[in-house]
């Protein structure tokens, strides 16, 4: 998992798990993951994620194409 490239914004992370951006930003605040996904925080204080999806039996590499940041 952890040479997955981290492409997507929170709210297309969000997106990807079923889940509102804001559950993810206050999980990441409570636990410092997302259910053991952790994103890379740019100098511009954004963070960028990788295409994971998280389920019951752990983190699944999914692949996104066209990934971008603003």
């Amino acid at each position: 998992m952890a040479d997955t490239p981290a492409t997507l914004s929170t709210a297309e992370f969000a997106a990807l798990n079923h889940v509102k951006p804001n559950t993810v930003r206050q999980r990441l605040c409570d636990t410092a993951s997302f259910y053991g996904v952790r994103p890379v925080k740019l100098a511009t204080r954004r963070l960028l994620w990788p295409s994971i999806m998280v389920t019951v039996d752990g983190p699944v590499v999914i692949p996104v194409e066209g990934g971008h940041h603003a």
